[in-house]
């Protein structure tokens, strides 16, 4: 058995796979099994570093076991992405499903890029009420792991009809009604802020004969009380699971608000979002995205009002309304996991979650609150940089870019040596290089104009710099485009 935090060396064969137990319970009798099978070719040792894999507050033992591959488990080694050690902590995850939804099991589906989620039937035949996703493309498929709760689990859950038609289309009615999209924000009405309905803090006052947000929070609050949050705190598994904001967006592919650029929620602990009219009326819609490249994305394919899911903080997500006759209209609702972290605008799970459960999504997002001060987290730079190298370390591009975009910075200040500055300026073109190697279109393209002005120290290179910004074209980066597309932006006389 191994410990958190011990080093371990095992010796695999050409021909062995590793089985992976997560025992749940000090007792170790609830064992789920993580298949994890090695394409050892060049090596017979696997140095892994346990770290912070504890998935519960009792789970904190793992059992590994190296045993003799069949056939069918070298047939299915070909298909499973290979292991390597340094993402030992990523990998240690599977689908999850919440405690009473009775479904049998739940795959993440390699061989089909355009299915986002798999359903299947549990013995009744019945199709399943509560879909798991795990959106992370490190992520080992058809683990059979499951367990009864999304804590420390990056996944996405999908509920059909978790709210009527009627209900859908009482709540996007009134809010097209209120005004609310006119008078504050042409995308949102907001109806929950702060953990307080607009009407009852007098933020919002009707206009002329329009009803205000009362409307429609005499509408949401008992789908909020009977529906949505009882269904939020399962998933969770946590009855302090609490309410702090609930909006509804429209996104109009013809007039306003057409995408919402790739992004995680670093306020809310959890977030649900409700489809509230016909998904047939638009094209696109909400994604995830598991890696810093575009093409890891993911579409949420909601098939009718009313359809919800639910993820946590740690999954990148976004929105993109390509065409269609209508607007596209839902129901947006931010849990923090506590009423105190609602009411003290914290998110302690973050910094939690970064160093209990080596969570590299919860280290980012540490790192930028951090460096930023927000959510209750004291400015500290340097800490900011640690977690930024920790989790580039470990795959993560944007890491590697904010933390390239930081050194940057300090590289500007006139406070250090011009020794000092050409270290921190090459560190910082390393780290934007790694980010674009990983496929983030910013960096690619900031790469590419790295090369063509011949900035940070580096020899012009047009042939290098069309190559960035070419990579970054096909992820729909529009500056780079325009950059390409413009032959006077590539005159010597320009640089």
């Amino acid at each position: 058995m191994l410990w958190k935090g011990q080093l371990l060396f095992l010796p695999l064969f050409r021909d062995h796979a590793l089985q992976i137990y997560h025992l749940c319970g000090w007792n170790g009798k609830c064992r789920y099994p993580l298949h994890f099978f090695l394409q050892n070719k060049d090596s017979n040792c696997l140095l892994a570093f346990i770290r912070g894999l504890n998935y519960h507050a009792k789970s904190k033992i793992l059992l590994l076991r190296a045993s003799k591959t069949s056939s069918e488990v070298a047939d299915q080694s070909k298909r499973t992405k290979p292991f390597t050690p340094s993402k030992f902590a990523a990998l240690m995850a599977g689908e999850v499903s919440s405690p009473s939804s009775g479904f049998d099991s739940i795959r993440w589906d390699d061989e089909d890029d355009n299915a986002s989620i798999v359903r299947r039937r549990g013995g009744g035949g019945d199709d399943v009420v509560h879909t798991a996703v795990l959106p992370d493309d490190e992520a080992p498929p058809n683990s059979s792991s499951i367990l009864p709760s999304l804590h420390n689990r990056r996944a996405l859950y999908y509920h059909p009809s978790l709210l009527t038609k009627d209900e859908s289309s009482s709540l996007q009615k009134a809010a097209e009604a209120s005004g609310l999209f006119e008078e504050f924000d042409s995308r949102c009405a907001v109806v929950i802020e702060d953990g307080m309905y607009q009407d009852q803090d007098k933020d919002v006052v009707s206009t002329g004969n329009a009803p205000s947000s009362s409307t429609i929070a005499s509408l949401l609050r008992p789908i909020l009380d009977t529906t949505i949050v009882p269904w939020a705190r399962e998933i969770c598994n946590t009855s302090s699971l609490t309410v702090a904001d609930a909006l509804i967006r429209s996104y109009d592919p013809a007039e306003e608000r057409q995408d919402l650029a790739t992004h995680y929620d670093n306020t809310a602990y959890a977030t649900v979002v409700v489809a509230l009219n016909d998904p047939t009326e638009y094209e696109g819609g909400l994604f995830v995205q598991t890696g810093a490249n575009v093409n890891t994305r993911k579409s949420v394919p909601f098939s009718s009002p009313g359809d919800a899911v639910l993820h946590r903080f740690d999954v990148q997500h976004g929105v993109n309304v390509r065409s269609g006759k209508k607007k596209r209209f839902s129901l947006v609702i931010w849990f923090g996991e506590d009423e105190d972290s609602v009411v003290t605008k914290t998110v302690p799970w973050v910094r939690r979650e970064a160093e209990e459960c080596a969570s590299v999504h919860a280290a980012f997002l540490y790192a930028v609150n951090s460096q930023s001060g927000l959510y209750g987290v004291d400015t500290n730079v340097q800490l900011a940089k640690e977690y930024y190298v920790w989790a580039s370390d470990r795959g993560h591009g944007l890491s590697a870019y904010c933390l390239s975009n930081l050194l940057f910075k300090e590289a500007c200040s006139n406070d250090i040596s011009k020794e000092k500055q050409n270290t921190l300026q090459k560190q910082s073109l390393m780290y934007l290089k790694l980010s674009a190697e990983r496929g983030l279109a910013h960096a690619q393209h900031e790469l590419g104009v790295t090369y063509k002005q011949g900035y940070s120290g580096v020899q012009s290179d047009f042939e290098i710099a069309r190559y960035w910004l070419m990579l970054a074209e096909k992820q729909g980066h529009g500056a780079s485009s325009q950059i390409l597309n413009d032959p006077s932006r590539w005159e010597v006389s320009h640089l």
